[in-house]
């Protein structure tokens, strides 16, 4: 939704448009009575829902807790026809990023820059907020130069976890993405200091840490490369500006600074020449003695004079003798040894290069998705668990089961990659044989396996269908796990006592499965072994108070068989914010949990 000039918002009248942010549009304004200008910024108009709707009223509520002088601060928030909007103060210089563009940045404004976010943000982590997407363009300067921190539109706090699965685990800018973000794992203040320590990489070099990529093998960079060390972009850096930076983009949470401020202080006393000695411990040497003949190496630990001097950064990446060393350790009876140990570590590169293939092999086997069944062999109309592992957390996608037509299950994987799906074969499927089940997300099917489909087994009923009038509503606070009770009984007559019948094959006690849930459209379960009839459905979730609530979604009717799938329209109060849902019936059957999709 676009806003003309001349609206008015409240008491502030729109008079232009400024830009477009990461979640919305942003314009500017001016309060009459106040004669203060603020900037307007308007959820966009495009699905716009209670999920979205939600994440932006989060968004102006943690900023306006928030009283600190690099923080955008927040004037009002208000509803346009039926679209939030929210009026932040107006900041006249422009972004970071914009700066950054136009001119190099040296040191001394650079610290300055670093040294003012780093405040802010250390403001919001003790307030139990994470900003998700620090970066220069979420960075505005007034006029004076100081930094403001702005867009807490990615914010999650610390204290709640319904804005993290309404916010997702990916968002953020993938230049400054921390890995654990990459990942979907937990996100607290430790990414922030690593986007932090991003952009200190870019203002003293002109680049990002990895420059050049994709936006898929930028992420992947962040969790397994190490980026080139900013020394070797500006010569003029020294090894311990590399150390203080290099730390803050470790890609363990805990082996980062502390604090933003301990990060600024540290760089700014390694860029003055002054290293502090907590950043020496993270300058990572090699093992000297690994560099040295064994002869040579036994000498050295065997004499005390022979010890690394202070200034050893030098010496741990130069091959060369020890101070101290006699020179009566390096005679002409030690050449055959040294020449020994030659074809020593030529033998070794040999085979290492003869197995990095077979690593290399091993590794991306490790890597790929994997799927397995249940059951490789069912009866059309069986039910089946189709699982898979090492998928991108928290996935989207949908099991494919290829017949005619194509069945499709959807899914969302967890946040460890894992998936586990309840199928029902259909019973009508067609053709009896092996059919391939995929594993597909992101327009693609990653990983298959072959399944055989035998024909169906005939269902034995011991009289006509039973009434469907049996009730069992479940208690307000039921257990989201999957059961089942036995369906009634239906009677029979038995025949004249000359003439026995064959005692009949018992049907299983019918159950109910639940294949998908979506806000946006139709929720699917599978009735197992139930007589035809009609039967009225219920979609359980948790509220916002962690209590489960039924959401009636009414009548559906149910075929007789041993797998039928129903589609019902999902109850317009299930949310994807809230996680998990699962389905009951006026039979008092539980459907298994699944995550509800969008």
């Amino acid at each position: 939704m676009s806003i003309e000039p001349g609206t008015q918002l409240g008491p502030y009248e729109v008079q232009e448009f400024i830009g477009q942010g990461a979640m919305g549009l942003v314009y500017k304004a001016y309060h009459a009575q106040l004669e203060r200008t603020g900037a307007v910024k308007v959820l966009q108009g495009i699905a716009v829902g209670p999920d979205a709707v939600a994440r932006f009223r989060h968004e102006a509520q943690a900023i306006a807790q928030m009283r600190h002088p690099n923080i955008v601060n927040v004037f009002d928030f208000g509803e346009y026809d039926g679209t939030p909007y929210m009026i932040v103060e107006y900041v006249p210089g422009g972004s970071l990023a914009g700066q950054m563009q136009q001119v190099a940045l040296d040191k001394v404004i650079a610290l300055k820059y670093l040294r003012g976010i780093g405040a802010g943000l250390d403001y919001a982590h003790s307030l139990g907020i994470v900003h998700r997407d620090v970066k220069p363009a979420n960075v505005l300067l007034e006029k004076d130069g100081t930094p403001v921190i702005a867009d807490f539109g990615l914010v999650k706090l610390l204290q709640g976890s319904s804005l993290q699965s309404m916010s997702g685990v990916t968002t953020g800018t993938p230049a400054y993405m921390a890995p654990e973000q990459v990942m979907g794992r937990q996100v607290g203040p430790a990414a922030d200091r690593y986007s932090l320590a991003t952009m200190a990489y870019e203002m003293l070099t002109g680049a990002i840490p990895f420059d050049g990529e994709g936006v898929l093998e930028l992420m992947y960079a962040h969790v397994h490369r190490n980026p080139p060390t900013p020394s070797s972009r500006n010569p003029a850096l020294t090894p311990h500006v590399d150390a203080v930076i290099m730390r803050g983009l470790a890609k363990d949470p805990q082996a980062r600074w502390e604090s933003c401020e301990a990060f600024v202080a540290a760089l700014t006393a390694a860029l003055s020449g002054q290293p502090a000695p907590a950043v020496e411990k993270t300058i990572a040497f090699a093992p000297l003695s690994s560099t040295l003949p064994l002869a040579s190496a036994a000498s050295n630990l065997a004499s005390p004079e022979s010890r690394l001097p202070e200034s050893r950064g030098a010496a741990a990446t130069v091959v060369e003798p020890l101070p101290g060393v006699a020179a009566a350790t390096v005679v002409a009876p030690l050449a055959p040894k040294r020449r020994s140990h030659k074809w020593r570590w030529i033998g070794a590169a040999a085979a290492v290069i003869i197995l990095l293939p077979i690593l290399a092999l091993c590794v991306v086997a490790a890597l790929k998705p994997t799927i397995s069944l249940s059951s490789t062999t069912v009866h059309a109309g069986d039910g089946l668990v189709v699982s898979g592992t090492r998928l991108p957390a928290n996935q989207l996608g949908e099991v494919q089961l290829w017949s005619a037509p194509v069945r499709t299950f959807g899914f969302r994987a967890d946040s460890s990659g894992n998936v586990s799906v309840q199928v029902t074969v259909p019973r009508d499927i067609r053709p009896v044989g092996d059919h391939l089940v995929k594993l597909c997300w992101s327009n693609a099917c990653h990983v298959q396996a072959t399944l055989t489909v035998l024909a169906p087994v005939a269902l034995v009923a011991t009289s006509p269908s039973p009434s469907s009038s049996v009730s069992s509503s479940p208690s307000s606070t039921p257990t989201p796990s999957p059961s089942s009770t036995s369906h009634p009984t239906p009677s029979s007559t038995p025949g004249p006592s000359h003439n026995p019948s064959p005692s009949p094959t018992p049907t299983p006690a019918p159950t109910l499965s639940l294949v998908s849930v979506s806000t946006l459209g139709n929720t699917t379960v599978t009735f197992h072994y139930f007589y035809g009839g009609t039967a009225t459905v219920s979609v359980w979730q948790k509220d916002l108070l962690g209590k489960w609530t039924s959401h009636a979604a009414g009548n559906v009717s149910v075929a007789p068989g041993s797998g039928t799938p129903v589609s019902f329209k999902t109850p317009g109060a299930v949310l994807v914010a809230l996680g998990p849902a699962y389905v009951t019936t006026t039979t008092g059957l539980t459907s298994n949990v699944v995550a509800v999709g969008p």
